[in-house]
């Protein structure tokens, strides 16, 4: 998924310049009605215990390898999720809206709703990010 160039730059503008708040919108109705889909980039296995192990690839362009020709890197990271991530990382399928990722997890966990909303946006908020995950409307549009 490629976000276009001017939304990029409004929010690299909002990240660094608060007070001129650009960011995507904040507007509670819109943001849980997204759909969370993983980057299809990212391989990922659930283990044993059932947490799962993601492997994220270093870059490949031109300055990925420069780099990797100045300095010896591996293939790729591996970051390790707990059994709640994990949880929301399996949910983030693209089929599944970000009300419905708070319901199950409330479900599940025993959690009231406000702690599971606090929860889940937070962690898909790290995970956006670190383009783990991206977002976007049943209509197509990406954010």
């Amino acid at each position: 998924m490629r976000v276009p160039l001017a939304l990029r730059a409004r929010m690299l503008a909002g990240k660094y310049l608060p007070f001129l708040k650009l960011g995507p919108p904040t507007d509670r109705s819109v943001a849980f009605r997204l759909r969370p889909v993983r980057n299809s980039a990212i391989e990922w296995e659930c283990g044993e215990e059932g947490e799962a192990l993601l492997k994220v690839p270093y870059r490949k362009d031109k300055l990925g390898r420069a780099l990797s020709f100045l300095v010896h890197l591996p293939e790729a990271k591996a970051v390790q999720l707990d059994e709640v991530g994990t949880f929301v990382w399996q949910l983030c399928d693209g089929e599944h809206t970000l009300e419905a990722i708070v319901k199950e997890m409330s479900g599940k966990y025993k959690m009231n709703r406000r702690e599971a909303e606090m929860s889940v946006t937070t962690f898909l908020q790290m995970l956006s990010e670190r383009r783990f995950v991206g977002f976007y409307e049943r209509g197509g549009k990406q954010r």
